[in-house]
């Protein structure tokens, strides 16, 4: 988010049926979705307090609670994406932005504030309960091990090896997972930071990567912490 100003630019991912992503360009990873862009738009406005409020939790710098934010879209694409069921593949202009070492240093850091949010309820949570604890129709292991999964995946557009070991553990595999993303980028060389791969009929970016793995990190690890809910109801 830039120092002056309290203008939040959002691009906008468009499917095939209408339903709509907005996503926001310089806060890496804040995203909500809705059936169309009017709806992802009002998503995005509560989805944007969220992340406001986890910002200043760990000490970031936000908004002053008076401050009036101008949500601006950016960009708008339409693209062959199931955004409905959770698909994206765009890549917005701003992604093809070469990432500075305090963009990446923050990413990281957020992501590792993200990920202790969850295994602070996590941690406690004994390995057999991981399939009886749900968020939605996937269950609290489900959940996990997509998460890590993805976020393999994910890092992979960046050339990331495939791991020669999978973990056997859902909490292993996450940590794994996180562990990695933290490698890469820490020692992604200044000359590859704003690289552009095509893979497999899709655009990636060392931006766009971080943007992906934080929006995993935020959506997934939110509908773990709703199945964890549940465990704490019953306390």
């Amino acid at each position: 988010m830039n120092d002056d100003s309290f203008r939040i630019p959002v691009g906008l991912e468009e499917g095939p049926d209408g339903a709509t992503r907005a996503h926001a360009l310089d806060l890496l990873g804040c995203a909500a979705e809705g059936p169309s862009s009017d709806a992802a738009l009002n998503a995005f406005t509560d989805t944007l307090s969220e992340w406001l409020r986890f910002l200043q939790s760990v000490g970031d710098p936000v908004p002053p609670p008076d401050a009036e934010l101008e949500i601006t879209v950016d960009e708008w694409i339409r693209g062959d994406a199931a955004v409905a069921a959770g698909e994206s593949d765009v890549c917005f202009d701003a992604d093809l932005q070469r990432l500075d070492e305090r963009e990446i240093n923050d990413a990281v850091r957020r992501l590792g504030d993200l990920r202790g949010r969850l295994l602070k309820g996590l941690r406690s949570v004994p390995d057999a309960e991981l399939d009886t604890l749900h968020s939605g129709e996937w269950t609290l292991r489900r959940v996990l091990d997509e998460l890590a999964r993805a976020q393999w995946w994910t890092l992979s557009r960046l050339g990331a090896s495939p791991l020669a070991e999978v973990p056997p553990r859902t909490l292993a595999r996450l940590d794994t997972a996180l562990a990695l993303v933290v490698q890469q980028f820490t020692n992604l060389p200044p000359e590859q930071r704003g690289n552009v791969v095509e893979l497999e009929g899709e655009t990636w970016t060392p931006r766009k990567v971080l943007r992906r793995l934080l929006w995993l990190e935020w959506s997934l690890g939110r509908a773990a912490r709703r199945a964890l809910s549940q465990r704490r109801e019953h306390e």
